[in-house]
């Protein structure tokens, strides 16, 4: 896979798939922004960054919710770059809530960032998209059995991935993809969201994996990271409007 010379705006980069993902990218040539809100999570990135492909990344720290960030990303990637060839949504976040629960203001949280973010960036990165016939990767996670307490996860996960096919089908007659890669149970930074130290997150997700997956151990962002690069190289030139699972079949039984 090459992608020399090409420009790969990544979200959520400064840990867990997003990071893992700018890595590999730069590996294979890319120019990489890697958008976080963690300044030293995003250096140390980016540092790995350059070791693998000579070419320190554009590091843009900032919460993507907040007004006028997506824009920001986008004209400092293409000021820097002069294009852009691919986005990767990986950015987002959990919570636990069901409809016994008065947690309004946390669902709105989850649209703001797993949704709304997604749809917005892409939008805006659509008209150099066409120029360069680029593409759009969304990271979600795949469809496990449903639980108590992961309602408004469930809706926003089912949203990107009604997102991803209608966008595609919206864009493919400009010559981009947009497609899905779906995880599940990945060893990262995602257990922040739930307070939970960052001592026991090891334990803590170990135990799940052995209740959720069929493998009995959580799926390592590296694992996920090659098929987001793999989706978005010209490899994959007609693979449009689909969602790739790398889940360990949790989503399957």
């Amino acid at each position: 896979m090459d992608f020399k010379d090409k420009v790969v705006i990544v979200t959520g980069g400064s840990s867990g798939i997003g990071a893992a993902s700018a890595r590999l990218f730069a590996s294979h040539g890319a120019l990489v922004a890697i958008i976080g809100r963690n300044v030293q999570r995003l250096d140390a990135v980016a540092k790995d960054c350059e070791t693998k492909s000579g070419n320190l990344p554009l590091r843009i720290a900032l919460d993507l919710t907040s007004k006028g960030a997506c824009e920001e990303v986008v004209k400092a990637t293409v000021d820097k770059y002069k294009r852009i060839d691919v986005l990767v949504n990986s950015a987002g976040k959990g919570n636990m809530a069901s409809l016994f629960d008065d947690n309004i203001d946390g669902f709105d949280e989850l649209i703001a960032l797993n949704l709304k973010v997604p749809y917005r960036l892409t939008q805006l990165c659509v008209p150099y998209l066409i120029k360069t016939k680029g593409n759009i990767v969304n990271v979600y996670e795949a469809p496990v059995r449903s639980r108590p307490g992961m309602l408004q996860f469930s809706m926003v996960r089912d949203a990107l991935d009604r997102f991803t096919k209608a966008g595609a089908a919206e864009l493919v007659g400009e010559g981009v993809r947009m497609n899905g890669v779906r995880t599940c149970m990945v060893r990262s930074n995602f257990l922040q969201n739930y307070n939970i130290p960052d001592d026991q997150r090891d334990v803590v997700i170990n135990n799940l994996a052995e209740q959720v997956m069929p493998f009995k151990r959580p799926i390592e962002a590296e694992e996920v990271a090659r098929l987001i690069v793999f989706t978005a190289s010209d490899m994959c030139a007609s693979l449009n409007a689909t969602s790739l699972c790398v889940d360990g079949a949790a989503s399957s039984f």
